[in-house]
């Protein structure tokens, strides 16, 4: 079974390898990387995530009972970094929030959406987005409101809190999924021309992000805290999923919901961890190794996590 699925995922990670080695390589002409990831998350993918929830099958699960059983375990490893990254490895509390996005944020969107789809089927694609419509939205606003607080106490001023949501709202794949939740449910349909030109974009948008990804994990770097990147890469490959599915289980979910949610949850560090880090400037080096060892390590976490949930939900 193992290596069933180790070699089901197998393509995607290659693809990341490619990316990595073009970068390398330089096959690329200088700031290609950059216009390739930008075309991947603000055109391809979104135009996937549209289309794939204008088309979506009728829900089998509640999405409210999804968001509880997800937000559980998210508030739980938040605050339970929180005090580790205090308590015993000393951090100030400016540095904390930053750390427990690290290991509450996964790569979703550029990596969970293809290994989701190729491990467990076109029926995964509802629970994702309406995952990711939510995730980028509470986090970001969480973990600026901590750090904010933290940093000007009760005199905090919330220009910080309106610039994450003014950038959020320009999110277009958070855009699509809205879009997408709402044409289906007033029951837009595409013109075949462009329901057929919103396809071939989002055909591109799995092989694009991948190698997109792949190039961007060129540019980190493992350095920073040792204990700091050891503790939160085993809470966000290991801990994270753990809860999420015990969450899911005692919620009632779909199985393959519940397969889903974990998945999502066992995704490695994604690189908005790093973006947040380096837009306070806080604990860059750092955060820059979780996500290049956090998404190495996941070659065998996530396969792992893909045969256990086929073996206790048949999935």
């Amino acid at each position: 079974m193992f290596l069933n699925v180790l070699l089901l995922v197998i393509p995607v990670f290659a693809l990341m390898g490619l990316g990595f080695i073009a970068l390398k390589q330089q096959w690329l002409p200088e700031g290609g990387h950059k216009a390739l990831a930008a075309f991947g998350f603000n055109i391809a993918i979104p135009a996937m995530l549209f289309k794939a929830m204008l088309g979506a099958e009728p829900l089998t699960g509640s999405p409210i009972t999804l968001l509880a059983a997800y937000l559980i375990p998210v508030i739980l490893i938040w605050l339970g970094t929180t005090l580790l990254t205090g308590l015993v490895l000393g951090y100030s509390a400016v540095d904390r929030p930053g750390l427990s996005m690290a290991a509450t944020f996964g790569n979703t969107v550029m990596l969970g959406i293809p290994i989701s789809l190729m491990a467990f089927g076109p029926g995964a694609a509802t629970p994702i987005a309406i995952l990711i419509s939510v995730e980028a939205v509470l986090l970001w606003i969480i973990a600026t409101v901590q750090i904010e607080f933290a940093r000007q106490g009760s005199g905090m001023s919330f220009s910080a809190l309106g610039g994450v949501v003014k950038d959020l709202s320009r999110n277009t794949v958070v855009m699509a999924l809205i879009l997408g939740f709402l044409g289906r449910a007033v029951g837009f349909t595409m013109p075949d021309p462009v329901d057929r030109t919103v396809a071939l974009l989002g055909q591109a948008g799995v092989p694009v992000a991948l190698f997109a990804l792949g190039m961007a994990l060129a540019s980190f770097k493992v350095a920073g805290d040792r204990a700091a990147l050891g503790l939160i890469t085993i809470v966000k490959l290991a801990a994270l999923p753990l809860v999420a599915f015990l969450s899911a289980s005692a919620m009632g979910l779909p199985k393959l919901w519940i397969a889903a949610l974990t998945l999502h949850a066992a995704m490695p560090v994604g690189a908005n961890a790093f973006v947040f880090a380096t837009r306070y400037d806080r604990n860059v080096p750092s955060v820059s190794a979780m996500v290049a060892l956090s998404t190495a390590i996941s070659v065998l976490t996530v396969t792992g996590v893909i045969v256990v949930l086929k073996l206790l939900l048949g999935v």
